[in-house]
């Protein structure tokens, strides 16, 4: 029986595709374990098991395929936080609680802040690296959090006059100085804390921006 023109072609995007995703995420483990500097593209096609040629030709430098782990974690974190945006929850001050923890969740995770050292590490040779970060993720994460509030003040749970500026005092509520201490001393922040952390924030949220005042759990 012949296979129709179509499935061959489907079947060949298919694999293209998964090739490509394979050498992406070999591309990350060797930058995480080696270092941008240190990263060679050998090992990355032994990592992938794939070839040189195989490599660049969906990449023509090691910079590239950096980009492209890059906008693949960030597109990652994004699609986590969207579905965090909208799981049902029984109230408001829930809904933001649980946006919170999945941000502050995303923002402490080992391999996110690892990418991150890499890219300040490199961003005086490749500023456009840091440039891909941010247009690839805290852009994408504010727009759609605004998205999220926006939503949360037409339902009448919130008074909020710029959705835009309300989402960055929420990210920045819920980092604190954690982000920035997992960051620079490497050290895990344990549970409880980040609970309290997220509590304390979203309670901060609410005395700005609640259309009611809420009884604290």
């Amino acid at each position: 029986m012949t296979t129709p023109v179509h499935e061959v072609a489907g079947s060949g995007e298919r694999t293209h595709s998964e090739k490509t995703e394979r050498i992406v995420e070999s591309a990350c483990q060797v930058f995480l374990k080696s270092g941008y500097r240190a990263a060679t593209v050998d090992a990355i096609a032994a990592r992938a098991g794939v070839s040189k040629t195989t490599i660049y030709t969906r990449f023509p430098s090691k910079r590239e395929m950096f980009a492209a782990v890059i906008r693949r974690e960030c597109y990652a974190c994004s699609e986590r936080m969207t579905l965090a945006e909208k799981t049902p929850s029984e109230n408001l001050r829930a809904s933001l609680r649980h946006v919170g923890c999945t941000l502050l969740e995303i923002m402490l995770l080992p391999r996110n802040l690892a990418i991150w050292r890499l890219i300040i590490a490199e961003m005086n040779r490749f500023p456009e690296l840091g440039k891909v970060f941010y247009e690839s993720g805290p852009t994408v994460t504010l727009a759609n959090l605004a998205s999220f509030l926006g939503r949360c003040a037409a339902a009448g749970e919130l008074r909020i006059a710029d959705s835009g500026v309300a989402a960055q005092q929420f990210v920045s509520l819920i980092r604190g100085e954690l982000q920035l201490r997992a960051l620079m001393q490497q050290a895990s922040i344990p549970q409880p804390v980040r609970d309290a952390a997220v509590d304390h924030a979203v309670e901060a949220f609410l005395a700005l921006y609640a259309a009611e005042p809420e009884r604290p759990h």
